[in-house]
């Protein structure tokens, strides 16, 4: 008879509104940040940090299959690498890619805290279980969109933070969601897993402890005495018997999401792939915090200027798409005046909502296209001031009742506001100016209108009325009653 295999008991799912920590690691975030800008050469590459004397902070495939590791001489590392590209370790850099990813991750829980030490970030993901469906649902999703996003990311779920954090940095680690279960996940991790010191780590292997269930089973006053009062603390961390208060992240009131290259970019059409990194960390970012934006500004930061571009929509939106197609648009006709930098992407004022979602069946109920992303792709291909709105200025004599102004706003179809006096006197589909004509045969009278004696020079006394000249346009005409003469305003057709 074979022998019947034995399965692991699946942990429980953790009961819903109890406190539940995930920690995300991101290894490699100096190399993920070069990939956003597209700009990653293909061969080895390595990111190197000044210490005492310079270290490989981090590398790439090929570099980590010739051998090399974090921590590693630089000198040691160019010895067995064949013409590596080096990068300057950044940290200001990074940590910026944290506290974007930190936004991103605010759709997910509102208690979220980026660690630029770990590279980490702590959710506290108890109260969401049930909104994304389970513990496994939620924390797929959250890898898969900080894989959408181009991050590489390794996550632990614990109890604790300090236990999720430490899980983060095991392969194939449990996700315990109780006390019993945490401990079993505990136990059979190296020492080396704690975050201690050396020396500390030394002396506790000195005594023949490996692992940290043995650790786990020492009495707490007799590891104070030979090694300190941290390290009880922390085991009092990890299992729980110990507070661990964690501040929140707050996102700022006017987010800023940048990329800088490694090295210049000399054509706009290089640029569409950092951009399009921009625009889904600006769409995760935003749709985390549930508002749109109308207006974007890009600022292609060179040596030593900086030239900015910006597009507006009529209705606000967030989606990364309808945003990167305008953009290309707009990019096609750009001729860069000096290779670029660093690209920084500024949305204007957040409104509350988003009305980019798409519909029920991907399109209008007519098929024809929206106004306003035609009138944006317009303005986005021949640049902000060559679509004009009408603007009223409510003025009494038709003919200065609109005025002309770029679009600099949103484009909105405003009601028609006008004066009695303006109602009665009709309109025409065609204004022009005033000029003379004759008087016509047999006109049929629209209304009076007077106004202007409250300014020198400018008293109106007029009567509008239609007539249809010889090739059959109808003309809308008024009668100056002050000179007699008639002046021809407009046409309908």
């Amino acid at each position: 008879m074979p022998p019947v295999a034995h399965h692991p008991e699946p942990e429980p799912e953790p009961e819903t509104g109890r406190p539940l920590w995930l920690a995300v690691w991101l290894p490699h975030l100096a190399l993920d940040a070069l990939v956003q800008t597209g700009n990653a050469q293909p061969g080895p590459l390595i990111v190197v940090e000044e210490r005492d004397r310079p270290r490989v902070h981090d590398g790439n495939r090929a570099a980590r299959r010739a051998g090399v590791v974090p921590g590693m001489p630089l000198a040691d590392a160019l010895a067995v690498l064949n013409a590596p590209t080096v990068v300057d370790y950044r940290p200001d850099t990074l940590e910026r890619h944290l506290r974007t990813l930190a936004s991103v991750l605010l759709q997910f829980s509102d208690h979220v805290c980026p660690e630029p030490d770990g590279p980490r970030i702590l959710l506290e993901i108890g109260r969401s279980l049930r909104l994304f469906r389970g513990m496994e649902a939620l924390a797929r999703q959250i890898v898969d969109t900080l894989r959408g996003l181009g991050y590489s990311a390794r996550i632990g779920i614990a109890r604790t933070p300090a236990a999720a954090r430490l899980l983060a940095g095991q392969r194939g680690a449990a996700r315990p969601a109780n006390r019993d279960a945490l401990r079993r996940a505990l136990s059979p991790l190296p020492l080396a897993a704690l975050p201690l010191p050396g020396h500390t780590l030394a002396g506790l292997r000195a005594v023949g402890l490996r692992r940290i269930g043995e650790l786990l089973r020492l009495p707490r006053g007799e590891l104070a005495q030979r090694h300190g009062t941290a390290l009880p603390e922390l085991l009092d961390r990890l299992l729980g018997n110990a507070p661990e208060v964690l501040p929140r992240f707050r996102p700022p009131d006017t987010p800023v999401f940048q990329l800088e290259f490694d090295r210049e970019i000399a054509t706009a059409g290089a640029l569409r792939f950092p951009l399009k990194r921009l625009l889904l960390q600006m769409e995760h970012a935003l749709r985390a915090r549930q508002r749109g934006v109308q207006r974007l500004e890009l600022d292609l930061l060179h040596r030593e200027h900086t030239t900015r571009l910006a597009l507006e929509r009529s209705h606000a939106g967030c989606r990364a798409d309808d945003w990167l197609e305008l953009w290309n648009i707009r990019l096609t006709r750009l001729a860069l005046p000096a290779p670029v930098r660093a690209l920084r992407l500024r949305p204007g004022r957040l409104l509350p909502g988003t009305t980019d979602s798409a519909g029920l069946f991907h399109a209008s109920a007519s098929g024809v296209p929206d106004d306003s992303t035609l009138l944006a792709r317009i303005r986005a291909r021949l640049g902000e001031h060559a679509v004009l709105q009408l603007a009223p200025t409510f003025h009494p004599l038709p003919e200065h009742a609109q005025t002309e102004r770029a679009a600099d706003g949103p484009l909105r179809g405003a009601a028609a506001v006008v004066t009695p006096a303006q109602y009665a006197a009709g309109a025409a589909l065609w204004l022009c100016p005033p000029q003379p004509c004759a008087a016509p045969a047999a006109p049929a009278w629209l209304g009076r209108l007077e106004g202007g004696w409250w300014a020198d020079g400018n008293d109106q006394r007029r009567d509008y009325a239609l007539a249809r000249d010889r090739d059959g346009r109808l003309l809308w005409l008024f009668r100056d009653l002050r000179s007699g003469e008639w002046q021809l305003l407009g046409f309908w057709g």
